[in-house]
C-alpha cells in the first residue's frame, strides 16, 4: 500500500476541524473496525478531540497554563491519529483506497520516473 497523509498542521481552529473530519471518516470506515487493542479506538480520538477543545477554548484568554495543557492535548491527538494512519496504511490495499478517500485521507500518487531518450546516433 502507499503512504497515506493527514493534515494535522495550522493553527489550532484548522487542526481541531481536520481531526473530526478524519475522526468521522474513520467512523464510516470498515477497515478500521478490525484495528488491534494499540491502535485508538473511535472513541478515544473522540475523547482526545475532545480534550483539546476544552484544552482550546480555556487557553483563549493568554493564560500559559492552559496553552501549555492545549500543547500537550495536541501532541497527544497527534500521536493517536498517527498511530491509526500507521495501522491503516498496514492494512489497507489497493481496492481499499475510493473508502480512504470518501474517509479524508490523502493517497499521493506514486512518483513516477522520468525516462532518458537515448540520444540518436546517426
Amino acid at each position: 500500500m502507499r503512504k497515506l497523509k493527514i493534515d494535522l498542521t495550522g493553527k489550532d481552529a484548522t487542526f481541531l476541524s481536520n481531526t473530526n473530519r478524519y475522526c468521522n471518516g474513520l467512523f464510516n470506515l470498515e477497515l478500521y473496525r478490525t484495528r488491534p487493542d494499540k491502535v485508538p479506538s473511535l472513541e478515544q480520538l473522540k475523547e482526545g478531540i475532545n480534550r483539546f477543545q476544552l484544552a482550546y477554548e480555556a487557553a483563549l484568554n493568554g493564560d500559559r497554563v492552559e496553552a501549555s495543557k492545549r500543547k500537550k492535548a495536541r501532541t497527544d491527538l497527534t500521536a493517536m491519529f498517527e498511530k491509526a494512519l500507521h495501522f491503516l496504511e498496514s492494512v489497507a490495499d489497493e481496492d481499499d483506497i475510493p473508502a480512504l478517500l470518501q474517509a479524508g485521507f490523502e493517497v499521493p500518487r506514486a512518483a513516477r520516473r522520468k525516462t532518458m531518450i537515448a540520444p540518436s546516433t546517426g
